[in-house]
């Protein structure tokens, strides 16, 4: 089942406005807080402030006089409950007032907007109480004989509390909205690249395997793009070795196939023993190179592929010599061709024994096909400071200096028609020292002629 898809513009706002909310509500409660603790300090220094006033212009005069009822200050008619300043005066008259009362209880004066109970105990400071339905925070002050009280609703310091905050909060969450629909904009304009990464895909034809190329690439795409182009130009090797293959294989194996037919056709129609025996004897020839070459292919194209990866044990070069050399020798035999082997000291590396032996047989092959008819191949194993070489040796014609490299090329001749095989040989031997962790490389002998084909192994080490 296929992952389930997403927007990452869609989730990018989700989420920007999730943490929009989350900073707002935030910012709302310790608004909400700030103005009410600023209020709070506010509004009790009012009514301290309020009270002082009216102890210096009533409470002293009260406190003489003789009164029957106490004094009312009217408010306005004019002035409503709601709204707000006029000439006459502000709405919130009706939520502010004040009292004096005597030492004794009476109550003296009083604004129309205060209720006939007093706001508060008759005690020095702030205190809050609820009185007709509405809770009163107060200010008590003694003055001589009289108390002067000065209250104010505490629905004038909530109502205070709500203005201030969306004084605050307004611009902010107008802000927030308008930075979302910026944050919009800018994601679609910076994700336009993606859009056109999957729109160059599309209208690509199934066979296009060339580099995608985009303009204005932003820095984090691009390694996406560099890694499918990477994909691409990988899978465009692939086919191009899988074509070659097929090219190779079928030129290369038509020519000893079209040998096998022609000698078998010839024993047939020979006219005694001997010349069947010579055609027959060709014919195994042809067939015996016929067998190599579809091995050097398909051991080839096992490597090249990465399908076949060589196993990791200890195996020692000296064994894998002798194996090699006891299937190799009578074929150079029948050559006239003298297999030598030397190996004062055995050496053990870290690889896959099978694929040493191809090595190995790739190798003598090689140079057995470039040495002289009648000359000697030599194989010999040294090792030191951590290393283990196994060299051949031919006496054929040095490899010129400006092929050396060319030489390990799938499918390059040096000398093409003067020797049998693909050309294949060497690319094998490379591939599996490759594998091996080991390099590969080809010199003239001590005297100037010849070659010799070195391959470095790392020594044994366990891990």
């Amino acid at each position: 089942m296929s992952a389930r898809r997403y927007s990452i513009r869609r989730r990018l706002i989700q989420r920007t406005m999730l943490c929009m909310l989350l900073i707002l509500g935030g910012i709302s409660l310790a608004a909400h807080w700030f103005a009410g603790h600023e209020s709070e300090e506010f509004f009790s220094a009012r009514l301290a402030s309020s009270a002082r006033v009216l102890e210096t212009l009533v409470a002293h005069q009260l406190d003489t006089a003789t009164i029957a009822a106490p004094i009312e200050i009217p408010i306005p008619g004019q002035i409503g409950h709601h709204g707000g300043p006029t000439a006459y005066g502000h709405p919130y008259e009706h939520k502010i007032a004040f009292q004096v009362w005597s030492a004794d209880g009476r109550l003296l004066a009083r604004s129309a907007s205060a209720p006939a109970a007093a706001f508060a105990p008759l005690a020095p400071g702030f205190s809050s109480k609820q009185l007709d339905g509405a809770l009163w925070q107060a200010f008590a002050l003694r003055s001589g004989g009289v108390w002067v009280l000065v209250a104010e609703k505490d629905e004038v310091r909530e109502e205070m509390v709500e203005q201030l905050g969306a004084s605050v909060l307004g611009p902010v969450i107008v802000g927030g909205i308008l930075l979302v629909l910026a944050v919009n904009l800018v994601l679609s304009a910076n994700l336009a690249p993606l859009r056109s990464l999957a729109d160059a895909i599309a209208r690509r034809e199934p066979a296009s395997l060339a580099p995608v190329a985009l303009s204005g690439l932003p820095d984090e795409l691009a390694p996406v793009v560099d890694e499918l182009n990477s994909l691409l130009a990988r899978v465009r090797a692939a086919f191009e070795r899988e074509q070659q293959f097929i090219d190779a294989a079928a030129h290369e194996i038509r020519t000893p196939i079209a040998a096998v037919q022609l000698h078998v056709q010839n024993a047939l129609r020979a006219a005694d023993g001997v010349q069947r025996d010579q055609s027959l004897a060709e014919a195994v020839r042809a067939l015996r190179r016929t067998t190599q070459l579809a091995e050097q292919l398909l051991t080839f194209s096992r490597l090249a592929s990465g399908t076949d990866l060589a196993l990791r044990r200890r195996v020692s070069l000296a064994e894998v010599c002798r194996e090699v050399i006891a299937l190799e020798e009578p074929l150079l035999d029948r050559r006239g061709q003298v297999l030598g082997f030397d190996a004062p000291h055995d050496c053990t590396v870290a690889g896959d024994p099978y694929r040493l032996q191809q090595l190995l047989r790739n190798l003598i092959d090689n140079a057995s096909q470039h040495g002289l008819a009648h000359g000697t191949i030599d194989v010999s194993i040294a090792g030191g400071d951590g290393v283990a070489l196994l060299r051949v040796a031919n006496d054929g014609e040095p490899v010129p200096e400006a092929d050396i490299e060319n030489v390990f090329r799938p499918y390059y001749r040096l000398r093409p028609g003067a020797a049998e095989g693909a050309g294949l040989g060497l690319s094998i031997v490379r591939q599996i020292a490759g594998q091996h962790g080991a390099t590969v490389a080809i010199a003239r002998k001590a005297d100037g002629q010849g070659c010799v084909v070195t391959v470095e192994f790392p020594a044994w080490a366990p891990d």
